[in-house]
């Protein structure tokens, strides 16, 4: 009872460094891999209950990738790894359990168990008499955790262990620090020659060790000589350890042994010997593919930001953190990166780390040293593996930047020229040289080796072709916009096209329509609306406006301006979009004018009618916005005109649903009753709506203006059923900003209730989600009923606050009249000390 009650009062101190040694070898024993320093990150910010908005914040990276790219594929892998389902709310109980489980296996020597209070972050190497670790090497820090899974590997019997991955991440210094900080009797080495042709055969290497290290002189036959090697390795006196740096030149595309070298696998069969008092290290770039020879893969990752910092300060070279982590991720911790660059900023740049960074942080190969480093691993490639080589290149033709990955499709859809049969291999030949990164069913390349392969495919014959195959493979892998991962994916293909030039391709992407799931029946949507209806306003918006000035084409012209009218108007930027929006028509007529009358095609007639109507509709809905409530009724009456009766009718009740909705603002009976018969009126009209007329937005329109219609005239059982209609619909679609104006609507039925609670807790929500995604007006209007809420409550101070909020929106919009009508609702207001 009393060890429970103890280890209780361990977990209860559980320190976030000690929690993540648990996950970490938890991580390994089943995956074979360490958490890689982002999720590191994500997992420390989650121990510590921080929102992905302040992990993202602190550490430098998007919150999208913090959430979307890291978040939800940690808790993922965690919840396989721990056998329970792990995410953010639940993770200090399931490490808690998973520290429990280990504590009861007991299956390791007493000094190698886990405290929950051991911070340290070093790993304590499992061995019963752990020796220090004496290095001889300034540059080698931060690859304790690397030396202790080595040491692992040689306890669970392994004789032959393969360090691969990128040059320059350190492969040879952490095979190197492992022999010396082990305490081996002997250490013999074979420097591999980086040209094929310079490779010395295996027979003269095992000669030289036999007369060297062993005072042995070899036997004329390799057989013999080799048996020789085998009973000197299996001296138990003498701890012998081997060392082959540098293997890729002696491996052909498949990963094996050339024919020129294949006595290097009796070499290596010899050494695996399960007798022997011997471990051996190759160093390689690429994956070992010899099945004769029994070995342990162990892939090496870049170093942590951690390493960096402490290798930079020991260089008296003091940086911002977000400049050094920025470096860190593009080279992805490269161990030789990390020298090359400290020593170029202390000997040219007088260690000043932010200037060289802003000097040549669009060009990371600079440096000759890196280019060199880069380069000879393209060149290699192109020798042994020319498919391979053009898929590397044509790679580049990606940007990793808002999809970070790419699935496997993405890559066959590059090997236009090879074999399907082939094409299989040809990945697997770029994963086992580390030239492209993977997890999990993804691929993507480091920034350094994005940037070669970019340069490289720019000057290649492939460049154009590259990217239409890559546009083509975006287009169609997005059949339905459903989410934000969706609608960027989609997106892709856009910055492929404008890469090559084909601007109208590219203005092509923005205005495809596509359907999505919980709207089958619907009218499809452009992708423009489609990032709008997500609360992406701001990343569509400037994609359009680049490329608006670069299109010949009028009809594809009117409608981006048409589109781009749209994101503004959500913005609350009213007068620029009212601009937009006169262009567009302006262009739509002059476009319709410039048709065959006699041969028109009727889809195109009825697109450009529809069109039109629309344009004067959203050019209303502007002038609503700026409380210029006349000239929005007369607006609306002229939609109503041309629309009423015709294949347009749903804009003519669109346009009688605002119309009810400024009349119920008013005081006159008159005009309210007005509103209920135009709502009466048009709701029964709208029922009968065909389906394909109507889309998520259609639905959220309609039933949000009869909700505050409702709201505004006191019916507000009739409101809550008019917004949870429209709620419903909202959220189905991602409807963002929609969810934010329908919030604020419930916030004014609570307080027409007298659930003021309630009402400032709807209030406050509504108005987080309007200020993420910058929706002004909306935003301004939803600081006005939390102003009216607070009025109402006696908190005078909050309202003069929140009205003042609202007028300085309004006030940045250009929209006067709504000033005035704060103002006017202020009148009544006490006069606060501020």
């Amino acid at each position: 009872m009393n060890e429970q009650l103890q280890n209780n009062h361990k977990l209860a101190q559980m320190d976030v460094e000690a929690a993540l040694k648990i996950v970490d070898r938890a991580v390994f024993a089943k995956n074979k891999r360490r958490l890689k320093h982002v999720e590191r990150v994500v997992f420390k910010g989650a121990w510590l209950r921080q929102s992905y908005a302040e992990i993202a914040k602190e550490s430098g990276y998007t919150l999208t990738y913090i959430r979307q790219d890291i978040g939800s594929k940690l808790w993922k892998l965690l919840s396989e790894v721990l056998a329970e389902p792990v995410s953010k709310i639940n993770l200090q109980a399931a490490v808690e359990r998973e520290w429990e489980r280990q504590r009861l296996l007991n299956e390791k020597p007493t000094e190698e168990k886990i405290s929950p209070q051991d911070s340290q972050s070093e790993e304590v190497l499992p061995e019963p008499e752990r020796k220090p670790i004496l290095s001889h090497n300034p540059y080698f820090i931060g690859r304790n955790r690397e030396l202790a899974d080595l040491n692992a590997f040689v306890q669970q019997g392994a004789k032959i262990i393969l360090v691969y991955g990128k040059g320059g991440v350190g492969k040879s210094w952490l095979s190197w620090e492992y022999f010396t900080s082990k305490g081996f009797d002997l250490i013999l080495e074979l420097w591999m020659a980086k040209e094929t042709e310079k490779i010395t055969n295996a027979k003269s290497i095992v000669e030289e060790w036999l007369r060297r290290h062993f005072q042995e002189e070899p036997r004329g036959d390799f057989g013999v000589t080799l048996e020789l090697l085998r009973q000197k390795l299996r001296d138990p006196n003498r701890r012998v350890g081997v060392l082959i740096d540098n293997l890729e030149p002696a491996l052909d595309k498949h990963g094996r042994l050339i024919p020129a070298h294949r006595d290097y696998v009796e070499l290596f069969r010899v050494l695996a010997d399960p007798a022997g008092n011997c471990v051996t290290l190759i160093t390689s770039r690429e994956r070992l593919g010899e099945s004769a020879v029994t070995f342990q893969d162990y892939r090496l990752e870049g170093l942590e930001i951690s390493v960096w910092q402490q290798f930079f300060r020991n260089r008296g070279i003091e940086a911002h953190s977000g400049v050094l982590l920025a470096m860190h991720q593009a080279y992805g911790g490269n161990a030789k990166a990390m020298q090359i660059l400290s020593g170029v900023i202390q000997a040219d740049w007088s260690g000043d780390l932010e200037s060289y960074w802003q000097a040549n942080q669009k060009n990371l190969l600079i440096e000759s040293d890196l280019q060199d480093l880069v380069v000879s691993q393209f060149k290699r490639l192109q020798e042994v593996d020319a498919d391979a080589y053009r898929l590397l290149c044509r790679l580049g033709c990606f940007r990793y930047q808002d999809v970070r990955a790419v699935q496997r499709d993405a890559m066959m859809c590059l090997l236009w020229d090879v074999p399907e049969s082939q094409r299989i291999r040809v990945v697997k030949s770029l994963r086992d040289r580390s030239l492209v990164d993977f997890l999990k069913g993804e691929y993507w390349l480091h920034p350094v080796i994005r940037a070669e392969a970019r340069t490289r495919l720019k000057a290649s014959e492939d460049w154009k072709t590259a990217n239409l195959k890559a546009a083509e493979f975006w287009t169609q892998s997005v059949e339905t916009v459903d989410t934000t991962a969706d609608a960027i994916a989609a997106l892709e293909a856009y910055y492929h096209y404008v890469d090559i030039g084909e601007f109208e391709l590219g203005c092509q992407v923005l205005l495809q329509e596509r359907k999505y799931k919980l709207n089958s029946h619907g009218e499809p949507e452009s992708l423009i609306i489609y990032f709008g209806r997500l609360g992406l306003v701001q990343h569509i918006l400037s994609v359009s406006i680049a490329i608006k000035n670069k299109i010949d084409n009028d009809y594809f012209l009117t409608y981006l301006y048409g589109n781009i009218a749209g994101l503004y108007h959500q913005l609350g930027d009213i007068q620029t979009a009212i601009e937009y929006y006169q262009k567009a028509n302006s262009m739509a007529t002059k476009y319709s004018d410039s048709l065959p009358k006699d041969s028109i095609d009727p889809k195109i007639k009825y697109r450009l009618e529809k069109f039109s109507i629309g344009m004067l509709f959203t050019t209303s809905s502007c002038k609503e916005a700026l409380w210029e409530v006349e000239a929005a009724i007369k607006s609306y009456k002229e939609v109503i005109a041309l629309a009423e009766n015709t294949n347009w009718h749903i804009f003519a009740i669109f346009s009688q649903f605002s119309m009810a909705l400024l009349y119920s603002h008013s005081q006159l009976e008159t005009e309210q009753k007005k509103a209920l018969e135009l709502i009466d009126k048009n709701y029964q009209a709208y029922l009968t709506l065909p389906e394909r007329m109507l889309g998520a937005w259609s639905h959220v329109y309609s039933y949000f203006s009869m909700g505050m219609s409702y709201t505004n005239l006191g019916r507000n059982e009739q409101a809550l059923t008019m917004f949870n209609r429209a709620l419903t619909y909202a959220e189905n679609s991602n409807y963002v900003r929609a969810i934010g104006q329908i919030i604020t609507g419930l916030a004014m039925v609570s307080r027409n209730q007298g659930k003021y609670e309630e009402a400032v807790e709807q209030h406050t929500k509504a108005i987080g989600i309007l200020h993420r995604i910058t929706a002004k007006k909306d935003l301004a209007d939803a600081y006005y009923e939390l102003a009216r809420t607070n009025q109402k409550i006696g908190d005078i101070e909050k309202s003069h606050s929140n009205f003042q909020a609202a007028i300085q929106i309004y006030e940045q919009m250009g929209a006067p009249k709504q000033v005035q009508k704060i103002q006017k609702a202020m009148e009544n207001l006490p006069v606060t000390s501020h």
